[in-house]
């Protein structure tokens, strides 16, 4: 055992009080993050449970899937019969595919906590970016909170969330820096296989590159950076066209595809809507004004006029189409978050940072405590229910295949079910497969105009999927006496043409919750309420969270009489799923039969 030189001690006694010193002084700035992030992650995940009817999901799930078992990028459509062979332009191509195996390898309702994870990730980087601008995580915390408030009714299960993370990556990585880092590139190259909102991007990169050209910062390496951000977006399966594209559809006003309900302006009727977006432009505008008269008297920093630039353009964009509310929502939240750091400077230096973020931390708690943190959010976050479940079961059952008229937003869940053994007409692709003219026939079928029953017939279809609650679609097809019913579940209806040959031994589909649930609301459009009962029970015995069968037993067991039992079945909705209009609605019939009750 050989001993230290006695010369070493000192230096060993320095070395450890240099240490001590160092982690005393890193230690509140470390407990100071940590209890601003872990509220802000947790505020963060409780606006991660809109309730969206994810109808491109479906689709992007099986183009992943085609790409990862032919080994191609290169997609000659396999989905449909009206653009059968078609080239696919998929500018989310990597996308599809993350979301191909990150399903084969957890399953399908662990996509919810793929959603929550990139939620997170995108707004804890932009409350670490606000910080960084504002030097005040309360401040940054309310902005980002607010911001992602007028973005959660967007906030779906898609590939449009890495659009999210990757713009705050790019503003990231050049707002409020002397020079942009030089991995903007890799974050562009990326980007542009994942989602077309790269465009957004690439038009962002002059407003970034501003405070460095005009403090006269290397501008040639500036040059160099830029011009690297956007050639890497060539480097793609789709090539320059990936750029084009977008840009032809977005300056055609003629292009029916545009009439989509996402691509809508955010006042106009139909869509999503936020009802926090006023609030935002007016926050928006306020707070820039407000930061322009503070500045008034001094020169304004290029940064500012970046921050500004931000938020003006994602609002100009939002004004045109709502689906670029989101963006605003991000785009506006660093001006917030500089003014509000600035109003509040005088009492942020008598409140103690822990005491904002402990109430950050409970109030986060209590939003966050309705929701279920479980991957059966799923069924709900998706409105899975929505869709043709039980159909595509029978359909699945006895290996039907065949041209098929089906709804538009069931389109891609249908490719995805039967692995394109059912081509569509059309489905939520767009213009990226289809033809203005195969919008504008379905448009004419949807409306029910006055040669609907012509365009499907002369479509090709074999089999029509449609809404229940259209009737005179299935009637007047089955009218005509050349179709006939095949199979309906609670919200679909399958027909078939006359003339089309199908198996002789036609086969039911094994018991799921799906086939009693349609049982039990038949029974209770009867008023049977003691089957739809049964029936309702054993839906939620077979599938604990199937979201019609909760509320409708209850409401059969109201109507019944029976106001204990239906009382109790409201508070076990609440306890499955939060979901205020449900349980307003369930609240009004308690009301009803409690009146009813204490008037005999």
């Amino acid at each position: 055992m050989h001993e230290a030189p006695v010369d070493s001690v000192p230096a060993l006694v320095w070395f450890v009080r240099s240490m001590n010193k160092a982690v005393v002084r890193l230690q509140p700035e470390w407990l100071g993050m940590l209890a601003w992030y872990l509220p802000a992650a947790l505020t963060f995940w409780s606006f991660g449970y809109t309730m969206m009817r994810g109808s491109d999901l479906w689709w992007h799930i099986a183009g992943g899937r085609w790409m990862v078992e032919n080994h191609s990028l290169w997609v000659r459509d396999p989905y449909s019969y009206t653009a059968a062979g078609t080239y696919w332009l998929n500018d989310a191509w990597l996308s599809d595919v993350l979301l191909y195996l990150w399903v084969r390898a957890f399953g399908m309702q662990s996509l919810v906590f793929w959603k929550w994870a990139v939620i997170i990730a995108t707004w804890l980087l932009l409350f670490r970016l606000l910080t960084r601008l504002s030097s005040d995580r309360l401040a940054s915390y309310i902005a980002a909170t607010f911001g992602i408030a007028v973005a959660a009714p967007f906030l779906d299960i898609r590939p449009q969330l890495y659009g999210f993370l990757c713009w705050v990556l790019l503003l990231d990585a050049a707002l409020g820096r002397p020079q942009p880092k030089p991995w903007l590139p890799a974050i562009c190259f990326v980007w542009v296989n994942l989602h077309a909102s790269f465009l957004l991007g690439l038009m962002t990169l002059p407003l970034l590159f501003l405070p460095a050209i005009v403090a006269d910062r290397d501008r040639w390496r500036q040059g160099i950076l830029a011009a690297a951000c956007v050639l890497v977006c060539l480097i793609n399966p789709n090539g320059g066209e990936v750029v084009i594209r977008p840009l032809r559809y977005a300056l055609d006003p003629s292009s029916p595809f545009r009439g989509l309900g996402e691509w809508l302006p955010p006042f106009a009727p139909g869509g999503i809507r936020s009802w926090l977006y006023p609030y935002a432009i007016g926050l928006f505008v306020l707070s820039a004004s407000s930061l322009l008269w503070l500045d008034a008297k001094r020169r304004r920093e290029p940064t500012t006029w970046t921050m500004i630039g931000v938020g003006a353009l994602t609002l100009a964009m939002s004004l045109r189409s709502r689906r670029f509310v989101p963006f605003f929502a991000v785009g506006q939240s660093f001006i917030v978050a500089v003014v509000l750091a600035r109003f509040a400077k005088s009492l942020r230096t008598r409140v103690p940072d822990m005491v904002p973020a402990v109430a950050a931390l409970a109030l986060a708690l209590v939003w966050i405590a309705p929701f279920p943190r479980r991957s059966y959010a799923f069924h709900y976050l998706t409105a899975e229910s929505e869709f043709p479940v039980e159909t595509l079961n029978f359909i699945e059952s006895n290996q039907l295949s065949g041209n098929t008229f089906a709804f538009y937003n069931w389109g891609g869940y249908v490719q995805l079910r039967t692995y394109g053994r059912m081509k569509v007409f059309i489905d939520g692709r767009s213009e990226t497969v289809y033809a203005d003219e195969t919008f504008r026939q379905y448009m004419v079928v949807l409306r029910e105009q006055s040669d609907w029953l012509e365009t499907i017939e002369k479509s090709g279809a074999d089999f029509v999927l449609w809404p229940r609650m259209q009737p005179g679609i299935a009637n007047g097809l089955i009218e005509t006496g050349r179709w006939r019913s095949l199979y309906q579940d609670f919200i679909s209806v399958l027909l078939v043409r006359q003339s089309v040959p199908l198996p002789s031994d036609l086969s039911l589909p094994p018991e799921s919750a799906y086939q009693q649930l349609a049982l039990g609301l038949n029974a209770l459009s009867q008023r049977q309420f003691a089957p739809a009962q049964r029936f309702f029970r054993r839906a939620l015995e077979l599938q604990f969270y199937l979201e019609p069968a909760c509320p409708n037993l209850a409401q059969a067991q109201l109507l019944a009489g029976d106001l204990l039992a239906g009382s109790e079945t409201i508070e076990r909705c609440r306890a499955i799923f939060p979901d205020p209009d449900r349980d307003r609605a369930l609240e009004a019939i308690l009301r009803q039969a409690r009146t009813q009750r204490a008037s005999r």
